[in-house]
């Protein structure tokens, strides 16, 4: 079997035909053979009886006259078959015959006279033709069976009876022989005609099952080729209207097309928002290199900067990867308190460098007091982000200020730049969207502190800032030192 599931793998089609079928000849094989065991042996004790009664009418009209048995048969009595009969009496001699064929009666066993019985004896084709007489017809009928058949065997019923002394007959034994072979009668060739009718039964019924195949297996066929468009792109998901059986397995394989998507865009979007936020930190790089090979910084000058640059791309990178394993995306990394003032110098004097050359100013009005509760990092993602955009986009001048309630920071970014329309500043959130193409970008820096803040239940609304551009809030909820997330 392994060897032909090797070379010939079989399909489900073939595996439901071939049990099919075999679970059929099993049972046609089994009714079969029931109803022809059955009709044999009804068939035999038919013919004992008919057998039986013509043994009683011998016996009816057998007499005893001097010491011999004659029988009489009346010259209008139609026998139902012709028969050989033979009269025994108690010792076993034979006492008077019909149609004596003496092959046949050298055949008769001396114990079979000795109790009621039915019996089968084999005779050859010429025995067999002598007990026909002169039926012509039975005699071409055993002619045909004797050429398509090489065995010279034919068999006949042999039924013995018994019958007890009277006081006008002695005990007497009476043999009657069948002398139509079973070969010709109905029975035998009930027997001979089975394997065709078997074969026939197989040919009928195997299209019908192929039918039921393929209607049955019609949902697995189309879950197949759905399962094929998925591997050419062509389709998203496998359709969940299917047959119940394999309902499950649909809603098992969807959800797990749904995982796995869900991570590869997940990876996706953090290697974006990574590429994304090692722009700042390279872009400062180009600058303190730049300043070298221009002779404007000295190697003691530009060190530090390098270096701490150089940590800044370390850190972002051992972030990414942090969010990336994480599992749920409104868990916090952790519950660090921050003095702001200082995080925000960091970012205004790396973006300083960055923007050198458009001589941007930047303001920062932030008390020493206000803090954050949270992960550092993202703090630094989320306020870069705001404080990029501001700085590419304003005219010269960009503000920054905040103020802190009990469990809510709010920090504001104004510029003096062009602005954002008030119909367009809804998609300026959405990842791969901007207002202004001609400026290089990827749409990716507000969707990513979006996201962050969303993080810590906050939100950032863009207005109009008295500088004439955009005036950005971003709010941090949960700042409070003992909160939980829920």
């Amino acid at each position: 079997m392994t060897f032909l599931r090797h070379f010939f793998p079989l399909s489900l089609r073939v595996r439901f035909l071939l049990a099919t079928a075999a679970v059929v000849m099993v049972l046609s094989l089994a009714y079969g053979l029931v109803a022809l065991v059955g009709y044999s042996v009804s068939f035999d004790k038919t013919t004992f009886r008919l057998l039986r009664g013509e043994s009683n009418l011998f016996y009816t009209l057998a007499t005893r006259v001097d010491g011999k048995i004659k029988v009489e048969i009346p010259e209008d009595l139609n026998l139902q078959s012709p028969t050989m009969a033979l009269i025994y009496d108690e010792h076993g001699n034979l006492l008077w015959a019909q149609r004596d064929v003496p092959q046949i009666r050298q055949q008769i066993k001396k114990e079979w006279l000795s109790a009621n019985g039915f019996h089968e004896l084999e005779a050859n084709f010429d025995t067999s033709r002598a007990l026909l007489g002169n039926d012509h017809s039975l005699q071409e009928q055993l002619k045909d069976i004797h050429e398509d058949d090489e065995d010279n065997e034919m068999t006949h019923s042999v039924a013995v009876n018994q019958y007890p002394a009277t006081a006008r007959m002695p005990a007497l034994t009476i043999v009657v022989v069948d002398t139509i072979p079973i070969e010709l009668k109905r029975s035998y060739m009930v027997w001979s005609w089975f394997i065709y009718v078997l074969l026939a039964n197989l040919l009928l019924v195997i299209p019908l099952l192929w039918v039921a195949a393929w209607w049955s297996l019609r949902p697995i066929e189309a879950l197949a080729k759905e399962v094929r468009e998925l591997e050419k792109h062509d389709r998203d998901s496998l359709n969940p209207e299917t047959a119940r059986e394999l309902l499950s397995l649909v809603r098992n394989l969807n959800r797990l097309l749904r995982t796995e998507r869900d991570r590869y865009d997940k990876y996706r979007t953090t290697l974006t928002d990574l590429t994304h936020s090692l722009k700042t930190p390279l872009a400062v790089l180009q600058t303190t290199l730049r300043s070298l090979r221009t002779q404007k910084l000295n190697v003691e000058e530009a060190e530090p900067v390098m270096l701490e640059q150089i940590s800044r791309i370390s850190q972002q990178i051992g972030y990414y990867l942090h969010r990336a394993s994480m599992r749920g995306n409104s868990a916090l990394l952790s519950r660090e308190l921050h003095s702001v003032a200082p995080l925000l110098d960091n970012l205004c004097s790396a973006l300083n460098k960055v923007y050198q050359r458009k001589g941007v100013n930047i303001t920062l009005d932030i008390s020493p007091e206000i803090t954050f509760i949270g992960e550092k990092n993202d703090f630094m993602e989320v306020m870069g982000n705001v404080l990029d955009n501001a700085c590419k986009y304003c005219l010269e001048f960009v503000e920054i200020s905040a103020s802190q309630s009990d469990d809510t920071l709010h920090l504001f970014v104004e510029d003096d730049g062009p602005g954002i329309p008030e119909s367009k500043r809804a998609i300026v959130f959405d990842r791969g969207q901007r207002v202004d193409t001609l400026r290089p970008g990827q749409g990716v820096g507000l969707s990513v502190a979006r996201e962050i803040v969303g993080q810590y239940d906050g939100e950032i609304l863009p207005g109009t800032s008295e500088l004439g551009g955009v005036r950005m809030e971003v709010i941090f909820a949960r700042q409070r030192p003992d909160s939980e997330e829920d």
